[in-house]
């Protein structure tokens, strides 16, 4: 089995049902497979790795929060590298350990306490966990006509950002980023005007950025805009696929170490309005 097939197959068990919180899976890789090289699989769309073991010795500072669980299942000695995402509900790990036959490369799958789902009311959409995160006071002011918006771009755009975008308008979050919303500084009646060709073949339609070159899209590939998945393009067009909308994916820009992104360190999050729209 090569690398990219035997990295389908984890990525489907990882898609299954949730991991039982005091079980986890370890699964051998393919003899010949290289660590590094299993990692760079990984990345596209688990993220920026965490280093938690190095040379035969695991982080002495982790935590169930950052990554303990991946090292847990190993003895004194067995452990020799380990490498690890934090990816929704699961921590999965990508390791080399000490066998009778000689190192071999492995991948680790245990529960994880997810950030986006914790703490919040049941049922609650994006939008509102976003209002709790940030602690926002929604401010009259003129709603957006999305059916005239629609019309324009030639599709309907997702429920999730719709709704974010209704409750909070124009703005930042944590000063960090923006989102695209029609009537916005800058960005017109209509942020998308001119995209309505490259939606049926699956093109990039922008919805937000920020000012350390980060451009927030989303893969129009679904029938369904609701289907939608989050692309960011960052400095020199290299680009990252998230298997999420835009309100999980704003969500744990502020909330989830893993992903990588400075305000997720804060202790604290806020909503910047830019006012009403102007339209």
């Amino acid at each position: 089995m090569e690398t990219s097939a035997f990295v389908e197959t984890v990525w489907r068990g990882i898609k299954g049902n949730p991991a039982d919180r005091d079980q986890f899976i370890i699964m051998e890789a393919p003899q010949g497979t290289d660590l590094h090289g299993l990692v760079a699989e990984f990345g596209p769309w688990a993220g920026r790795h965490r280093n938690l073991a190095a040379g035969g010795f695991a982080d002495p500072s982790l935590t169930e929060r950052t990554g303990l669980p991946l090292v847990e299942p190993f003895g004194v000695g067995e452990l020799l590298e380990m490498r690890g995402w934090g990816y929704r509900n699961r921590w999965i790990g990508c390791g080399l350990v000490a066998s009778p036959h000689g190192p071999r490369v492995v991948v680790v799958i245990a529960h994880r306490e997810d950030p986006a789902f914790t703490c919040f009311p049941e049922g609650a959409s994006w939008a509102e966990k976003l209002r709790i995160v940030t602690g926002w006071e929604p401010i009259p002011g003129p709603s957006v006509d999305w059916p005239t918006i629609e019309a324009d771009v030639g599709t309907r755009l997702p429920s999730d950002y719709k709704e974010i975008v209704d409750l909070f308008g124009a703005g930042s979050f944590d000063e960090y980023f923006e989102l695209a919303v029609p009537g916005g500084p800058g960005a017109g009646r209509n942020p998308w005007k001119g995209y309505g060709p490259d939606l049926a073949t699956g093109g990039l339609l922008p919805w937000g950025w920020s000012e350390y070159e980060l451009g927030l899209m989303w893969s129009t590939g679904a029938t369904d805009p609701d289907e939608w998945t989050v692309v960011t393009q960052s400095e020199g067009d290299d680009e990252q696929q998230f298997d999420c909308g835009a309100g999980e994916f704003i969500l744990r820009m502020l909330t989830d170490v893993q992903l990588g992104y400075p305000m997720s360190h804060a202790s604290g999050h806020f909503f910047v309005s830019c006012g009403p729209p102007d339209f």
